[in-house]
């Protein structure tokens, strides 16, 4: 049965397919403006959907919120 397979914690940290690809795309790309933040939260938080990551303009955004 699938549920009696072993579960390993290697496995359930590998990345997925498509992770791979979007760390391949969008990791190069320079973190947003912190600025953006605040002028376009919602295109903001699309971007970071997309490509992931702590940086300046999620911290601002989060500032914003609290």
């Amino acid at each position: 049965m699938p549920f009696d397979a072993e579960f390993t914690h290697d496995a359930a940290q590998a990345p997925s397919a498509a992770q791979r690809l979007a760390d391949r795309l969008m990791g190069p790309l320079p973190d947003p403006d912190p600025a953006w933040a605040t002028a376009d939260q919602g295109r903001l938080l699309a971007w970071l959907f997309i490509a992931p990551r702590p940086c300046a303009a999620l911290d601002t955004l989060i500032d914003d919120e609290g």
